[in-house]
């Protein structure tokens, strides 16, 4: 009888402690609901922790050892979820095994021709999307192992670690709380869908290379304010670069500036940097944009002038000249409109 009593006991404290382990939640009492967002490739562990931080999910639990014990971990799926403090480690789990996810706030986003990827970064901000500040990121190390590997068509092409001039202007809809890798897949399928199939078209009728070629095309792109001067503008450049003069471009010394100016100041045109195109010849390393098709492909096919400067009027149309002394005449004219 007393061993039956034991036995009784034991068994009762393994259900009790079972309870407690797998069962009990952070606080029973309190149903309110937590936002929590899972990304793809998390790991259990970094979940449990994100879970814990949040006060959702006991200190020690036994969630890891159920996400392993029962192979879990590839049946997780990401996306924002509400779970409260009171549900049990179970009831997570099934949870976020379920992809029980709450709707995302989608919402829409334009960027507009030319626009550089630190500028993306503030449009996404206004527009609601929480990781504006890591897309901003894209411009320095863009790049990572799983984005390369998907577009590899892209990325053979790129000698850097930046996805400027690859992130392709137009309108998407996103979710507020996608992941940057994500929105820039979608940028890059866009540029891979419109860009690439024209690339592969005229590639033999350029010297330049296609990074080359969206080098020179951002920097059209920022200096052209009137579509129709675009060809022309092409052909300054084009004209500089065959016999090794300086393409001057003031839009190519904002973009080397930290805190540039709306109109470049002669103090700025001494800034070291290889994207300083007053000092340095040559196009710079890489595009200072991201500009739009009709840019890329006027960079492939300029006008045929012998223009080798160009000023600007109040209007943002362009006045053009063939030597240094046309080009003093057409400056202080401008300045005079």
């Amino acid at each position: 009888m007393k061993i039956k009593i034991i036995i009784a006991a034991f068994i009762f404290l393994l259900f009790s402690c079972s309870y407690f382990v797998f069962f009990r939640s952070a606080d029973l009492s309190n149903e309110s609901l937590v936002k929590i967002s899972i990304e793809n490739g998390m790991s259990a562990r970094k979940i449990q922790s994100c879970l814990v931080e949040k006060n959702v999910l006991p200190r020690h639990s036994a969630f890891f050892i159920i996400i392993k014990v029962f192979r879990l971990e590839n049946r997780i799926k990401a996306g924002t979820y509400a779970i409260s403090p009171s549900e049990t480690v179970v009831g997570i789990i099934n949870k976020i095994t379920r992809g029980q996810t709450i709707p995302q706030e989608e919402i829409q986003v334009t960027f507009p021709e030319g626009t550089s990827i630190y500028k993306m970064g503030i449009i996404l901000k206004k527009t609601g999307y929480k990781k504006w500040e890591l897309f901003q990121g894209l411009a320095d190390e863009g790049i990572t192992a799983d984005l390369r590997q998907r577009h590899w068509g892209i990325f053979k092409y790129i000698p850097s670690e930046s996805l400027e001039g690859y992130l392709f202007p137009d309108t998407y809809r996103i979710y507020a709380d996608a992941s940057v890798e994500v929105l820039a897949e979608v940028m890059l399928g866009q540029f891979e869908k419109i860009v690439v199939p024209y690339w592969n078209s005229v590639k033999n009728k350029t010297k330049l290379s296609l990074h080359e070629t969206l080098t020179l095309a951002s920097i059209i792109e920022k200096e052209a304010k009137k579509p129709e001067e675009r060809p022309i503008i092409a052909s300054v450049f084009y004209n500089r670069l065959s016999i090794g003069m300086p393409l001057g471009a003031d839009p190519t010394v904002k973009y080397a500036l930290e805190r540039p100016t709306k109109r470049v100041l002669y103090s700025q045109l001494n800034v070291n940097s290889l994207y300083n195109t007053y000092k340095r010849k040559g196009l710079p390393p890489g595009p200072i944009c991201n500009p739009g098709i009709a840019s890329i492909k006027e960079a492939v096919n300029p006008a045929k002038t012998g223009y080798f400067f160009f000023v600007a009027n109040k209007d943002g149309s362009h006045m053009f000249s063939r030597n240094w002394e046309e080009h003093q005449r057409a400056r202080l004219k401008a300045t005079k409109k």
